[in-house]
């Protein structure tokens, strides 16, 4: 037999797959917060942060249509980041550094890990 689908041709082991690597690319990208956002090893540059911005986009998409709940937090939590730090990339020499604007702008120090869907756990 097959693999199970969701009616729409998506096949489970697709849609897991793009759900956890897409979780993985986006938890990389906070890791080092409140230090700042990261694009692979290094700081993401304004337009890395929109790219990632479109892949949370694409990521919260994904929850949506496989109706994970529990990921809402996580995507304000990010989104905040990479909306926010291009605006401080192109100011900061105005700011001590990215902690002390996250403060002043009241944002999320850090990210919350959303939890790991059941049916897609090992």
């Amino acid at each position: 037999m097959g693999e199970a689908s969701d009616g729409r041709g998506r096949d489970f082991a697709n849609e897991r797959r793009a759900y956890c690597e897409a979780r993985e690319w986006l938890l990389n990208a906070v890791h080092e917060l409140p230090v700042g956002v990261l694009w692979g090893p290094n700081g993401a540059t304004a337009a890395e942060c929109y790219e990632v911005l479109r892949g949370l986009d694409d990521f919260a998409s994904l929850c949506s249509r496989l109706r994970l709940d529990g990921h809402e937090r996580f995507i304000e939590q990010c989104r905040w980041h990479f909306d926010h730090y291009p605006h401080y990339l192109g100011r900061r020499r105005h700011f001590v550094d990215y902690s002390t604007y996250v403060v002043d702008r009241a944002g999320p120090m850090t990210v919350s890990a959303p939890p790991m869907p059941r049916q897609f756990a090992n």
